[in-house]
């Protein structure tokens, strides 16, 4: 009816009242549109698609080189263990125990070593999420997800209340970790995301950290792709110095001086382990030949939700220190029985209630695992020597 048209026209934005209520009135050059709902939809997309550019240009065009703006980093160049096909991903385990991992991942310890050491001593104590992917990746393909992402994001990939999709809203729009992320002093980090490949030029990180308004469901970002001026040239490696090392900050570039921060993506090289936020665009690359790829990933104790359609359960009953859940992340829908036995747990190994009940957030085995940790001997909690800055 009119009045209830009238209503909700001043009772939302005014260049949406404006569009709506021009598209009502026969003096208006918008009232050609009255009927168009389709059209209507799109001009207004696209003026929150501008708005969103305009945000994000604002974003990067203030930064100010200080913590809070630091969106990744170089933390040092590791060395991958022999490929064996394995592939974990968002395994739970307490990050400085080393026997919570299972045994077939201990190759991959001394990289998660070096991830710890500059981390905070109580980070030791908490769940962390470890991804361990080897395969072989075909040409024009990527191994891990594409697209421009945030590993956090304010609503879910099923969550339909942005308009499009299949899925449903499952929950109240906010925040979701996935690790956070703050530089601390150089070389120093609280919580955040560390990531690493045996490939040059697969994966790409771009220097800003989105705020959560404009990132989409699932942490898509393509929508923000077409921003020349925010990002423009293509991926480069970070910077090197005359004799190849490292120089200065991954996310700065000099000269001239003073550094300043990297306008361009920046492409980590082979064996280079960088630190990330949450909130950080980055996107896994299409391979121009075929070639096997090894990528680990190591996500810091702030999670909020973990899928259990998704991850991968620790064999060793180490549990999720968050909320699980066991719809599919991308659909909402509970996932279809595939006729296939669930894997037999080792004989030694504790119940796993992530496995038994995928949908209960298990806040007391998680305390206990925290527990655990805290008392764990001083042989099982591993530091590496410190590190030299970046």
């Amino acid at each position: 009816c009119q009045w209830s048209r009238e209503f909700r026209c001043r009772s939302m934005h005014l260049v949406a009242r404006t569009l709506l209520a021009g598209s009502c009135d026969a003096e208006s050059p918008l009232f050609k549109l009255d009927g168009q709902a389709d059209l209507l939809g799109r001009i207004w997309r696209y003026v929150i698609l501008a708005w969103a550019h305009e945000l994000l240009e604002e974003r990067i065009s203030t930064q100010s080189g200080g913590a809070d703006d630091i969106a990744f980093a170089h933390v040092d160049n590791v060395s991958f263990p022999q490929p064996k096909g394995r592939n974990v991903n968002m395994m739970p385990f307490v990050l400085g125990d080393r026997t919570t991992l299972p045994e077939e991942l201990h190759d991959y310890w001394p990289m998660i070593a070096t991830c710890l050491e500059t981390l905070p001593d109580e980070e030791l104590l908490r769940v962390g999420y470890l991804t361990v992917h080897e395969s072989e990746v075909r040409a024009g393909a990527s191994q891990r997800r594409g697209g421009l992402h945030t590993e956090g994001f304010v609503r879910e990939a099923c969550d339909a209340s942005g308009g499009g999709g299949g899925g449903r809203c499952l929950h109240a729009p906010h925040w979701h970790r996935w690790g956070l992320g703050r530089a601390m002093d150089h070389g120093r980090f609280e919580g955040g995301i560390f990531l690493a490949s045996t490939l040059s030029d697969t994966t790409q990180l771009y220097n800003v950290r989105v705020p959560p308004t404009l990132v989409g469901r699932g942490g898509d970002l393509d929508h923000l792709r077409p921003t020349p001026d925010a990002w423009p040239g293509a991926g480069q490696p970070r910077q090197l110095g005359p004799k190849g090392g490292a120089a200065g900050n991954a996310h700065e570039v000099q000269p001239p001086w003073p550094a300043r921060p990297a306008r361009h993506p920046i492409q980590p090289q082979a064996s280079q382990l960088f630190w990330l936020t949450d909130s950080t665009p980055h996107e896994s690359l299409p391979l121009a030949t075929g070639a096997r790829r090894q990528f680990f990933r190591l996500v810091t104790s702030a999670v909020d939700v973990w899928y259990a359609a998704h991850a991968s359960p620790n064999p060793l009953g180490v549990l999720p220190a968050c909320k699980v859940v066991s719809h599919d992340k991308f659909t909402g829908k509970a996932p279809l029985f595939t006729g296939k036995a669930p894997p037999a747990e080792p004989a030694a190994a504790a119940p796993t209630a992530a496995a038994a009940a995928p949908t209960a957030t298990a806040p007391a085995a998680a305390a206990a695992v925290n527990a655990a940790a805290a008392g764990s001997s001083a042989s099982s909690m591993v530091r590496s020597p410190s590190l030299a800055p970046p």
